[in-house]
């Protein structure tokens, strides 16, 4: 832990050493979580049957975009803490390139959710409407103008920040990447605004609605089909009732078709998506949550105010509201084990592959060695290794034959 040379003071408070503390050992679990789930994530997303279905395409997009996050943004700030020195101020290029693209990463990670829940939105709500409007096609064209619009919403950061230098202290130059001298205006009093807008106030309203929206559908669905399945029992059990006596293998059939109708009712591929990706969408609006408290308490904070203790519980609640953030960048892969079958079924599927892969190769280097000890020991004069001479052929009793003459 790196202490800077005001930090002596404020260390007095454990609101203050609590926080150092958070931030140092929180960060890494994080990283280590978030670069295995995503990665792990996309690795999934990317196969060839999850593929088919266009919600996938989001969610491999944002596995790559909250790496993004958690490298650009939540890594430098920890290496700032170990050492005490933030890299984004050691040039001028990093300054612009991180700022922008940590931007850009954030709001794209968040408006994917968005487009992911908008479909589902379509899918519930919307059903007969749902195979024109939705498919892989209208999704990646999707994913590459959400790219194309952060990045350009984000592309001032190029010429409104650079490195600052300020005033020496205890004989040092101190570089500062903020916001150039002309753009000051811009980057520390609309921009934060703007951006909490995009990442954080806009976003949480439109997928709050939308998950309602698609709530209340799936439930009144599932009463509908309640509905209908009792009302098919009653008719079945009136006829069964009625033909009792006679009709003895029909109200067997009846019974087959009854039991085939719940199971027919039951969670179907589409429903269980649905039930992943509301998981995904109500994570985001909780772990987002305080964030949008302290932007707002932010907001209208007495800055004239000199009580140093209130200043440190509000830097506390502040980085737990962002390391909350950051979670949410961090878990995508857990909320897909927990709800997601068919991501469980692929993640078995793909290490299963990869175990009979090993497998299959152990083997075949077990063989290989076998065969070479059968030669050596058959026939002392010839001292070949099959692998080594692919114009040569074993047969079933162990001898060597020529192959025949041709050129196929």
């Amino acid at each position: 832990m790196s202490l800077k040379s005001y930090e002596g003071v404020l260390m007095q408070f454990p609101e203050y050493r609590a926080l150092k503390n958070l931030m140092l050992y929180v960060p890494p679990v994080l990283i280590v979580l978030g670069t295995f789930g995503n990665v792990f994530s996309f690795i999934i997303m990317r196969r060839r049957a999850m593929l088919k279905v266009s919600s996938y395409h989001y969610l491999a997009s944002l596995a790559v975009a909250d790496s993004l996050v958690l490298y650009i943004g939540l890594l430098r700030l920890w290496l700032g803490e170990v050492t005490g020195s933030d890299f984004h101020n050691s040039a001028d290029w990093i300054c612009k390139l991180t700022i922008s693209l940590g931007y850009t990463a954030s709001d794209l990670s968040v408006w994917l959710i968005i487009a992911v829940t908008v479909e589902r939105y379509i899918v519930v709500c919307f059903p007969l409407r749902a195979s024109a409007m939705i498919n892989t096609n209208r999704a990646k064209k999707v994913i590459g103008f959400l790219v194309l619009l952060m990045f350009t919403i984000n592309l001032h950061f190029f010429w409104t920040v650079e490195i600052v230098e300020r005033q020496p202290v205890d004989g040092n130059n101190v570089s500062n990447c903020e916001a150039a001298p002309h753009h000051q205006q811009l980057v520390n009093a609309v921009w934060p605004w703007v951006d909490a807008c995009i990442y954080s106030f806009v976003p949480f309203i439109v997928i709050l609605v939308l998950n309602i929206l698609i709530v209340i559908e799936v439930i009144e669905a599932r009463a509908h089909r309640l509905r209908m399945q009792s009302t098919s029992e009653h008719h079945y059990h009136r006829q069964a009732s009625r033909f009792r006596g006679t009709a003895g293998s029909s109200f067997s059939l009846h019974n087959v078709d009854i039991g085939s109708c719940r199971r027919a009712c039951g969670p179907g591929e589409g429903m269980k998506l649905t039930i992943m990706l509301l998981t995904v969408s109500f994570a985001f609006l909780l772990t987002t949550l305080p964030m949008n408290i302290s932007l707002i308490v932010t907001a209208f904070w007495d800055h004239s105010n000199n009580d140093l203790r209130r200043v440190v519980q509000f830097k506390l609640a502040n980085t737990v509201a962002e390391l909350l953030m950051y979670l949410n960048h961090s878990m995508n892969f857990c909320l897909y084990c927990a709800t997601g079958q068919k991501f469980r079924q692929q993640i078995v599927h793909l290490l299963r592959c990869r175990r009979d892969n090993y497998s299959a190769w152990n083997s075949l280097h077990t063989d290989d060695t076998k065969c070479t000890s059968s030669l050596k020991n058959g026939i002392h004069s010839v001292k070949l290794l099959v692998h080594q001479a692919p114009e040569l052929v074993i047969n079933h009793n162990g001898e060597i034959v020529l192959p025949s003459a041709t050129k196929l």
